[in-house]
């Protein structure tokens, strides 16, 4: 389910259909992980890339982990990819995440940063 974007875009745990900055694809699913508090949060945030490629210590999106909306496909939060991207470039919100499953995908972001 595709819903478009909406003016609640600030809140972390929206998954959003944005460029995809990785592959030759149209686009790519992302987890916005930042908040109103990061700077210019008006014009942009950080999201963690989304893809359908397993890997060890990727993050696992089942149905459950979503408060709403969801995905077509198996999905996987890659937390050590995380990019900045401008609303403008967003095309929809597929979604949210329930606040575990945010603050999950965040913790192990901020791993791959020292931060423990």
């Amino acid at each position: 389910m595709t819903t478009a974007r909406s003016n609640d875009g600030a809140r972390s745990g929206a998954v959003v259909k944005g460029p995809d900055l990785f592959a030759d694809h149209d686009y790519r699913p992302y987890v916005r992980l930042s908040d109103t508090t990061h700077p210019f949060s008006d014009e942009e945030a950080l999201y963690a890339a989304a893809t359908t490629t397993q890997r060890a210590v990727a993050i696992l999106l089942s149905d459950d982990d979503f408060e709403t909306g969801g995905l077509p496909r198996e999905t996987y939060v890659n937390p050590w990819t995380i990019v900045p991207i401008r609303d403008a470039d967003i095309q929809y919100e597929e979604g949210r995440l329930i606040t575990a499953t945010t603050d999950t995908i965040a913790r192990a972001a901020a791993g791959y940063l020292g931060i423990r």
